[in-house]
């Protein structure tokens, strides 16, 4: 009998893909967040004209341009995906949905258990299509604006970020209102402060996710150019 050579071809490419795959991905930490101190050779060969960022927008999306015109005037290239005309729930700051909420905050409750609510969080949706259109795209980064995980949305959630995750792609969450549980879905928050004359300039920021520099989990940036 002949061996069946094509067959364990197949089955060891198959195998190599996967481990490929995982390898991208940093035991115990988030892409762009594995190193405690400056690397030994530096990413200097990442240029910011070479880079690529999806920006998945929010829900205020003056606030995403903004952000966007920093980054763009920097040299980045970056690729937006709008939520504009998309609605969401109302959530608190624990992610919980409104009506999920308010069978707990007294006033007028019957202490009954509230149903959840019905409505489809469409925006989160899109939000989470756009980051796994981004990973196919091969962009350098993943921005994600105004995130709002809920118990509702998590899973979805979960599962966009692991696959920019598994792709080696870093994600940054900016100005979150609800963060994933697991932080090794992301790499660090930026919190925008045009006031804050310590805060780095969002570009510089994001080159530091990038080229995998030490840095703090929450950075204060600006979107203000002129610094």
């Amino acid at each position: 009998m002949k061996p069946r050579i094509p067959t364990l071809i197949a089955a060891a490419a198959a195998v190599a893909a996967v481990l490929s795959l995982t390898a991208c991905a940093p035991a115990g930490r988030a892409v762009g967040d594995t190193q405690d101190e400056m690397p030994a050779v530096a990413h200097d060969s990442v240029h910011i004209t070479d880079v690529t960022v999806g920006f998945v927008g929010s829900e205020d999306p003056a606030a995403d341009k903004l952000a966007i015109d920093a980054l763009s005037e920097s040299g980045m290239n970056v690729f937006y995906a709008s939520l504009a005309g998309q609605t969401s729930p109302k959530a608190d700051k624990t992610g919980k949905d409104a009506d999920e909420s308010a069978g707990s905050t007294g006033g007028a409750s019957t202490g009954s258990k509230t149903e959840p609510s019905a409505t489809v969080d469409s925006a989160a949706v899109t939000a989470q299509q756009g980051v796994n259109d981004f990973v196919a795209r091969a962009v350098k980064l993943v921005v994600v604006s105004g995130i709002t995980v809920t118990d509702a949305n998590g899973q979805g959630w979960d599962d966009a970020l692991a696959n920019a995750r598994n792709a080696g792609i870093p994600v940054v969450l900016l100005n979150p209102i609800a963060v994933p549980e697991n932080d090794l879905l992301y790499a660090a928050t930026f919190a925008v402060n045009d006031r804050d004359a310590e805060a780095a300039p969002i570009s510089d920021a994001a080159m530091t996710i990038i080229r995998d520099e030490p840095h703090d989990r929450t950075l204060a940036v600006t979107t203000n150019t002129s610094k």
